[in-house]
């Protein structure tokens, strides 16, 4: 019979299933804050975009009474300012997209040892991320433009 040494230290006490857990355990504290991160960038920048649109819908609104008045429809209207928002969404993807491309170009090397395994310029990632940004930018601008299309022409034309 086999005894062990009673005198001997214990190492590494536990489950397997506890060393991975606490291995892992950094990494998914990181995932989360980045996550967290994520989602209130996403928000603010849905915010940003409805402010800017509302108040580029506000200051139209008599543009729109006058159009509506001679007869424009509802889908016209709101065609004028989705077409609005989708110009200031496109050219704030590509500049956005640009720059972000051009820093993980000059900052790979770094960059490459953070983000868990994802190639610096992955193509999924850039895809993924912009039509993200691209859909949560048109509901955000989706909103003003409904309402432009709700302007009573007869108020609009009264508020001079």
């Amino acid at each position: 019979m086999n005894k062990a040494d009673p005198n001997l230290p214990l190492y590494f006490v536990g489950t397997p299933k506890q060393h991975i857990e606490g291995f892992v355990a950094s990494n998914r504290i990181i995932a989360a804050m980045f996550s967290i991160f994520g989602a209130v960038a996403v928000v603010l920048a849905s915010v940003g975009i409805y402010g800017v649109m509302s108040f580029a819908v506000n200051q139209r609104t008599q543009e729109f009474g006058v159009r509506m008045a001679l007869g424009a429809r509802d889908g016209t209207i709101l065609g004028m300012v989705l077409r609005q928002g989708v110009v200031q969404i496109g050219i704030g993807l590509m500049l956005g997209l640009g720059l972000a491309l051009a820093i993980t170009t000059v900052a790979g090397s770094g960059i490459q040892n953070t983000l868990f395994g994802v190639g610096a310029r992955d193509p999924l990632t850039y895809t993924s991320v912009a039509l993200l940004i691209a859909v949560v930018s048109l509901v955000a601008t989706m909103v003003p433009a409904r309402r432009a299309t709700r302007v009573d022409p007869m108020i609009a034309l009264r508020a001079d």
